[in-house]
C-alpha cells in the first residue's frame, strides 16, 4: 500500500522536477524474476529508477536499517531486503534468490558502491552470481544527468535533466558456459559494456 501510494505520487513528481525522461520501459518484463542492473551515481538513484519502473521492485540495504525497530518497518514496506555488507551474508544471499525466483524484481548495483568519476566502475560478482542462481535475466540500465541533480556535497537537489534508459534483458548463462573459470569475468565485462551502452544513450537524450 505504501509503496503504492509513493509510486503514484513520485512518478508525476520527478517529471515535474527533473524532467524525467524514460526510455526502454518495454525492456522490462512484465512478469517473472529479473535484476535491474544501473550505475550507480547518486543517492537519488533508488527513487528515480522505482518511479521509472511499471512494476514493483526490491532493493538490497543494510541490515541495520532495515531490521531497525523505528524505520525497519518502513524499508520493508518499500520493499527492502536486509544484507549484511560487513561480511559474506548468505541469508540476504538466499532472500534475494527466493524473491527472484517468485517473480519479482530485485534493483542490485552492479559496481556495489557509488561512482566518483562518472565511469562504470568495476562489476562486482553479486549480480551475476544472483542472475545464475535463480536463472533470471539481467536488464542494464543507464542514467544520466543524475549526477548533477544531486552533487555529493550539496544538501537539496537541482531541477536538471535525468533521462534513464532501460537495456534488453541479458542471460547470461546462455552467453557463456557457467562450467568455465573465466564465467564470472567474461559476464562482468559484457554487462559492464552494456550499462555503459544505455549510459551513453541517455546521455545523447539529455
Amino acid at each position: 500500500m505504501i509503496y503504492a501510494v509513493l509510486h503514484a505520487l513520485s512518478k508525476p513528481i520527478f517529471k515535474i522536477f527533473f524532467r524525467l525522461s524514460a526510455y526502454g520501459i518495454e525492456n522490462i518484463p512484465k512478469e517473472g524474476g529479473a535484476i535491474i542492473a544501473p550505475n550507480h551515481q547518486s543517492f537519488l538513484d533508488i527513487p528515480i529508477v522505482g518511479s521509472a519502473m511499471p512494476r514493483k521492485m526490491y532493493t538490497l540495504g543494510k541490515k541495520e536499517f532495515i531490521e531497525s525497530k523505528k524505520g525497519g518497518w518502513f524499508y520493508r514496506s518499500m520493499g527492502g531486503i536486509p544484507i549484511d555488507r560487513n561480511s559474506v551474508d548468505l541469508g540476504g544471499l538466499k532472500l534475494s534468490i527466493n524473491v527472484l525466483k517468485q517473480g519479482n524484481l530485485l534493483l542490485l548495483f552492479p559496481e556495489g558502491t557509488r561512482s566518483t568519476n562518472g565511469r562504470v566502475g568495476h562489476i562486482r560478482k553479486g549480480a551475476i552470481f544472483l542472475s545464475y542462481k535463480a536463472l533470471v535475466p539481467i536488464v542494464p540500465v543507464g542514467l544520466a544527468g543524475i549526477e548533477k541533480a544531486l552533487p555529493k556535497d550539496a544538501r537539496f537537489p537541482k531541477p536538471v535533466h535525468i533521462v534513464i534508459t532501460f537495456g534488453k534483458p541479458i542471460k547470461l548463462w546462455e552467453l557463456f558456459n557457467p562450467g568455465e573459470v573465466s564465467f564470472y569475468d567474461k559476464s562482468a565485462t559484457y554487462i559492464r559494456e552494456e550499462i555503459e551502452k544505455c549510459i551513453e544513450m541517455s546521455r545523447k537524450r539529455l
